[in-house]
């Protein structure tokens, strides 16, 4: 099957191959590209080879990079606006959030009136203010839960609503660049020579053109200067008004819309009648929209919905039970066809973490992760943002998915309330996976989720998510994506909607290579070196950190990495100005977090102080990860502990020296035939064990300390005063008459201090 066509936009900036190219041709199956130095021979590339190149990062496209309206920021400022200061990032946030409401009343209204402007901003802050709580009744299970909407969000007062028109006209000036709020851009433009004032006559008298008497525009003219003439007499001669000339009028009157002129002069209904769509409101087209929700998987209800429930043991039954409180879903939907563009299952509570993973997921290819799920449909949409609405959740609503979002081109919408048909598709979703998709699953299915403690038996039955995900990825990408829709989609499947979607008006392409790493990437500091940067035993070196050094030696530098390719990294300077650093081992372009510590593991560089090793060594551990199935599994999955610093932090404290490439020798060769496979290492780095982190989200207030207890455990407090009066029998002590237990390879248990 042919892949959709991606839309270039004629600023954007193209890199293939790290070398920069440009369209000559934009065809609807196929682009010619130009290089834009060199031979410049002209070459042809089709929608499959594109959408191959935008998969493994050899082709990156940088949206609007060279739009002239940014031509003076790209040399002053930071590339993006995640790699500015983090007190510039809240200016930015606090900007675009009042922006982002003042544009949406003015959509609402069809303009702001001229009476309403001096009170409309604080008018916008009560309806936030207002919305947000209903969101909150929303939310809440009964009045005396706490849930994430507890606390309104610091929005502070409202700044005057020139001010914030201001900064309106500003970002629209600079193309949509969210940079353009702090840099000062348009500072060095022509000052207007019209006072505050005058300016506000001219429009008054501007404006009646607007009228049902349809007035002459040249009799208007001569009002306004018989109007000057009148006040300028009472006036001193230094403060005489000039509301300028006749081609100043004029001009002033061209710039008023069409549609505001003949609402004006023909009224409201005759002006519907003329530019109003009468064909009935269109579902939209892919990535117009798209909403991002996370909730708690509620999945003891969802296998009672579909009668799979008795058929599990209560053994099973408990396992459940227990892993509803800790499992969350994190997804990302089209709004107009419904199609699942992310999906991710993980144990750790809302945040940052989980938005951006959620998100980084839209931009790369999952037909992998379909495939090892079963699936006989693909899942290889890859795209770029637009519009993502999102609700107010302390998690969404931080700077760093705002930024993080921007950066992808993106703009965060608020979401309405008590406008059922503007919002919803996230609330609605489990319900139809539930009633629909779900459907064709047994509970044998659901049982083979659950694993025994072979391991430790006395720690009962849990549920696995890595096996929880297959049956999901299949409810979805096979079932879900594929069910017809009598609903707004007209009878088509949400799969089907899509591809003609997207052929319609094809979406952005998806962030790739260093930019996808800009965007998403993982924020780390550290000490630049003699050899350069050194990340989890590798080391990264260039000229300009060195440079780096030199100026401000052993000081701590930002870096960001992705966790899908450590072959490079990103440095930045005090400036914000960022370079592209390569790994010193070239092996590592396109390895992933997963298969470079699994490379540690197997060249047996943990908690050891020799770690010089020959490039055949490395060659053949590299052959040997590529055979792991543990390795593709994490990599390839969306069920995977989502990475943060502290699992880097966790790697990082097991190496004791860095891995250095050296010659053959003879220690080298005994070393070779060594086995540290037993050690347990991969499942504390990859955050396999993690335990989950207690969240009071659904806890009522008046709960009582014994249902507190019950539902977190005891306090430490009560634990030291029992073991006082009685020791606590020791779980992990072993039996006289029970065998020694041995642990299983790679994921036995956390790596202590004892190995």
């Amino acid at each position: 099957m042919a892949s959709n066509p991606f839309g270039f936009g004629p600023y954007d900036r193209i890199f293939l191959d790290e070398v920069e190219i440009t369209i000559e041709v934009d065809g609807r199956d196929k682009k010619a590209f130009v290089r834009k130095e060199g031979d410049q021979r002209p070459f042809i590339m089709d929608n499959d080879e594109i959408k191959a190149a935008l998969d493994v990062g050899d082709l990156v496209v940088e949206r609007n990079f060279n739009d002239p309206r940014r031509k003076d920021l790209l040399a002053t400022t930071a590339s993006y606006v995640r790699d500015l200061p983090k007190r510039q990032q809240e200016k930015v946030g606090h900007k675009l959030f009042w922006i982002m409401l003042l544009r949406q009343m003015r959509e609402e209204m069809d303009g702001i009136p001229q009476d309403r402007r001096p009170t409309i901003m604080s008018e916008i802050r009560g309806r936030f203010i207002h919305d947000y709580k209903e969101m909150k009744k929303l939310a809440e299970i009964n009045e005396d839960t706490r849930t994430h909407y507890n606390k309104l969000p610091a929005i502070g007062e409202p700044p005057p609503y020139d001010t914030v028109e201001k900064w309106s006209v500003k970002l629209n000036k600079a193309g949509g660049d969210a940079r353009a709020l702090i840099d000062g851009r348009g500072s060095a433009e022509r000052v207007s020579k019209f006072s505050e004032e005058e300016r506000h006559l001219q429009g008054r008298f501007v404006w009646r053109v607007c009228s049902i008497t349809e007035p002459n525009v040249d009799y208007l003219f001569s009002v306004m200067k018989a109007v000057e003439r009148r006040l300028n007499k009472l006036r001193p001669s230094g403060m005489q008004l000039d509301l300028g000339g006749r081609t100043t009028f004029y001009n002033r009157v061209n710039a008023l819309p069409d549609f505001a002129i003949y609402l004006g002069q023909n009224g409201e209904a005759k002006a519907k009648a003329k530019y109003n769509i009468v064909i009935g409101k269109d579902r939209g087209l892919p990535m117009d929209l798209v909403e991002a929700d996370e909730c708690r998987l509620d999945i003891v209800t969802l296998l009672k919905i579909i009668d799979v429930w008795e058929d599990l043991t209560e053994e099973e039954q408990e396992a459940y039970e227990k892993a509803q409180a800790r499992f969350w879903a994190s997804a990302v939907v089209d709004h107009a066809t419904g199609f699942f563009l992310s999906f991710r299952l993980h144990v750790r509570n809302p945040s940052v973490h989980t938005a951006r993973a959620a998100f980084e997921l839209v931009a790369i290819n999952k037909n992998q992760i379909a495939k090892n799920a079963g699936c006989k449909s693909d899942w290889s949409a890859a795209v770029g943002l637009r519009k993502v609405r999102l609700d107010c959740a302390a998690w969404y609503a931080s700077d760093a998915v705002i930024t993080t979002i921007t950066d992808a081109c993106g703009s965060k919408l608020h979401p309405p309330v008590k406008k059922p048909w503007l919002r919803g598709t996230m609330e609605r979703i489990f319900g139809i996976l539930s009633g629909l998709t779900l459907q064709p699953f047994s509970g044998r299915t659901f049982s083979d989720v659950v694993k025994r403690g072979d391991r430790d038996p006395r720690k009962g039955a849990s549920v696995d998510p890595m096996m929880l995900e297959a049956v999901f990825i299949r409810a979805i990408v096979d079932i879900y994506h594929n069910k017809r829709s009598t609903g707004k989609l007209g009878g088509m499947s949400r799969r089907q909607a899509w591809n003609e979607g997207c052929e319609l008006k094809p979406p952005p392409p998806p962030p790739t290579g260093w930019h996808r790493r800009n965007i998403y990437g993982l924020n780390l500091d550290r000490v630049i070196t003699s050899e350069g940067i050194e990340i989890m035993g590798f080391f990264y070196r260039s000229l300009e950190i060195q440079q780096m050094r030199r100026d401000r030696t052993g000081v701590k530098v930002n870096i960001r990495i992705d966790l899908w390719d450590l072959g490079e990294i990103t440095a930045y300077d005090e400036t914000g100005n960022s370079y592209r650093v390569p790994a010193r081992l070239d092996r590592m372009k396109g390895m992933s977090y997963y298969k470079a510590t699994a490379l540690l593991h197997e060249l047996q560089v943990i908690d050891v102080e020799y770690t010089n090793r020959t490039l055949e060594h490395v060659d053949a551990a590299i052959e040997a990860i590529d055979n792991y199935a543990d390795v593709a599994r994490m990599t390839h999955s969306i069920a995977t502990p989502i990475i943060t610093e502290e699992h880097v932090a966790r790697v990082q404290k097991h190496i004791t020296r860095p891995l250095r490439v050296v010659e053959e020798s003879e220690y080298t060769r005994e070393l070779s035939a060594q086995d540290y496979s037993m050690v347990p290492f991969l499942a504390d780095a990859w955050g396999i064990n993690d335990e989950p982190e207690p969240d009071d989200l659904e806890v009522a207030k008046s709960q009582s300390a014994a249902a507190v207890a019950e539902k977190y455990g005891e306090t430490g407090k009560s634990r030291r005063k029992k073991s006082k009066e009685e020791p606590a029998p020791n779980d992990d002590a072993v039996s006289a008459d029970e065998p020694p237990r041995q642990s299983s390879p790679i994921f036995s248990a956390r790596y202590t201090e004892e190995h």
